[in-house]
């Protein structure tokens, strides 16, 4: 710009200079013209002064042009500037300039909006109130060092971090960049600083992620997937947390973390344990589970107390004293098995959405661990099942086979010569083969039962009628051992609509059962009444009843409340009758008291009342003999 300014003044000059040369030729050539010959001085002077002329047109045209440019060059100059401080002021970082005393020049809009100040209150202002005390001091010394230094740009902050300090007194990381810059001889340093609060936030998401995938795949146990579970998130999002998951038809179970306050500890423990169906108290388990999305919540509703169990389950809630708390499913394969509610208690945490939504990424990573472990606990199920099985069909087929081979040695080496002889051996080979069939259709009814191929054949039947028919089929079995067998049906019943060979079949087993574990003297009833539901069918003994730890393993396949008795038979009779009662759309319950005897009952359905399809796969839990 200085090579244009000093051509526009030289082309001025000139033009004024050739302009004057003109003005005086002329003057000349009037003088001489009056005092001398006007023959061929005339013609040399005009000559001359159109000479002089052309130079100052010229010059004038050549000036004009200079002009314009300047004016050009100064217009793509302004614009230049004005995009440049454009750009600068609505960058979303904070541009930040200083003088060689380190005081501030220039202040972007992301400058204002990151620090809280307003330009016009900064500028002037040195740059230490933008950093936090303990780092001032240092800070002016690495400027200074800079501005002396050969580089003319640089990182900051490259061996420590840095922070920067807002207006309301607030700190956050940093990350920046300065550079110096000349002029007119004075330095200039510019930097450029952008918060990574959350790029940082995000990073140590990423790790708690990490290492909680680490702490969840560690082990395949259950439980030990269990404890990692809960305490997963502790302390990066909560101080403590309760994970309850549905195990079986609705059982809930809870598991607790523990707390910094070993007092909160003990009032965690006392909130874990088994609940029938999930409720909302005091997070809200059973609608999360159905809606399927997290609920979060800055403490507890009010009016939580009234909802209460009882005055000790409050009191232990409330020395808890939650300040905030989120509830998040845990779900896989398409189902929501479970909760995980992460709790607050310290009121200097917030926990908010920013929070939940990491929560519900670590939640993702908890379903997945507490559902493969799960599967592994199946699996292992399955193979201890079939390990049974192998076992009960071993056991159980020997004895008839066994039975078998001996009458048929007998008929062979030595048949009885008498008639009776010949029919008691017949009649013992009968025995075992029609156990064996027994068997046979034991483990194919609970294959079909699990597979959820059950066939029924519902139709209008008297349930009373197929109870006395299931009660003949026993009653030999009861005389042996001097057990009593009473059937009190009531009159006037409605019909049910039932499979009534499937539900003979039942109720055989049930009596059956009862029977087998009902000592001499005792007695077995069978009542058959009309309630609001449909019929309701109840087998109640006097026998040895069922201990309390093996009540929630009955309808398990192949288990046994005494194992060490090999009469309890296959293990497969209270599974079928579970099924084929859950096929018609009821619940085969149980009640037990050690040493007084246990009810087994269900309900049917009346007349018309719709039955389960055929085809609907029930819960089998399934097991037999007690």
């Amino acid at each position: 710009m200085n090579d244009t300014s000093t051509r526009w003044r030289v082309a001025l000059s000139l033009a004024a200079g050739s302009w004057l040369i003109v003005l005086v030729v002329l003057v000349l050539v009037v003088v001489r013209l009056e005092l001398h010959d006007k023959g061929a001085g005339e013609t040399f002077a005009i000559s001359l002064a159109a000479l002089a002329g052309i130079i100052a047109v010229g010059s004038t045209v050549f000036a004009f042009r200079m002009l314009r440019r300047q004016q050009l060059a100064e217009a793509d100059l302004r614009r230049t500037q004005s995009t440049f401080q454009g750009i600068l002021t609505i960058a979303a970082d904070a541009i930040i300039s200083i003088d060689g005393d380190q005081h501030i020049v220039h202040f972007n809009n992301g400058a204002e909006t990151l620090f809280g100040y307003q330009a016009s209150e900064i500028r002037g202002q040195p740059l230490t109130v933008l950093l936090p005390e303990r780092y001032r001091r240092i800070h002016a010394h690495h400027v200074k060092d800079f501005g002396g230094g050969t580089d003319v740009a640089r990182r900051m902050g490259e061996r420590r971090a840095i922070y920067g300090l807002k207006k309301d007194g607030t700190e956050f990381p940093a990350e920046a960049s300065i550079s110096r810059l000349e002029v007119e001889g004075t330095p200039l340093f510019s930097v450029v600083l952008r918060d990574i609060s959350e790029r940082l936030r995000a990073e140590e998401r990423q790790n708690v992620i990490a290492q909680a995938s680490t702490d969840l795949s560690a082990s395949l146990e259950y439980e030990h997937v269990l404890m990692s579970a809960v305490h997963v998130a502790i302390p990066y999002l909560a101080d403590c947390a309760v994970l309850d998951v549905v195990e079986g038809a609705a059982d809930v179970r809870r598991v607790v973390s523990v707390h910094d306050d070993p007092g909160a500890t003990q009032a965690l423990r006392r909130l874990a344990g088994r609940s029938p169906l999930p409720s909302n108290w005091p997070f809200p388990v059973a609608t999360v589970l159905v809606a399927g999305t997290a609920k979060l919540s800055s403490g507890l509703q009010p009016g939580w107390a009234q909802e209460g169990p009882d005055d000790a389950e409050i009191t232990i809630v409330e020395s808890l004293a939650v300040h905030a708390f989120c509830t998040m499913p845990l779900s896989a394969r398409g189902r929501v098995f479970g909760t995980l509610t992460l709790i607050v208690t310290d009121p200097s945490r917030t926990f908010g959405e920013t929070e939940c939504d990491a929560a519900e990424e670590l939640a993702a990573h908890v379903a997945a661990a507490v559902d493969n472990a799960l599967l592994y606990r199946e699996s292992r199920r399955a193979s201890q099942a079939r390990d049974e099985l192998l076992g009960v069909v071993s056991h159980d087929l020997r004895n008839p086979l066994s039975a078998i081979s001996m009458c048929a040695r007998v008929l062979a080496d030595h048949p009885p010569s008498e008639a009776g002889a010949r029919s008691e051996v017949a009649n013992a080979i009968l025995d075992s083969v029609a156990a064996m069939q027994r068997l046979i259709q034991d483990l194919l009814d609970a294959a079909t039962i699990e597979s959820g191929h059950l066939r029924l054949t519902p139709d209008l039947a008297d349930a009373a009628a197929v109870v006395k028919r299931a009660a003949s089929m026993v009653i030999e079995a009861a005389d042996d051992r001097g057990v009593g067998l009473v059937v009190a049906a009531a009159s006037g019943l409605p019909p049910v609509r039932i499979d009534a060979l499937r539900i003979e079949q039942v109720v055989a087993n049930l009596l059956g059962n009862a029977v087998k574990f009902t000592e001499r003297g005792g007695e077995v009833r069978v009542d058959v009444r009309q309630t609001t539901d449909g019929v309701r069918i109840a087998v109640t003994d006097t026998g040895i009843g069922i201990p309390p730890d093996a009540l929630p393993h009955i309808f398990d396949r192949f288990w046994h409340a005494r194992r060490s008795s090999r009469t309890a038979g296959t293990g497969l009779g209270l599974a079928i009758a579970k099924g084929i009662v859950d096929a018609h759309g009821g619940a085969l319950e149980v009640s037990s008291e050690m040493g007084k005897g246990s009810t087994f009952s269900f309900v049917l359905p009346i007349g018309e009342s719709p039955i389960v399809s055929a085809d609907a796969r029930p819960a089998v839990g399934g097991t037999a003999a007690r």
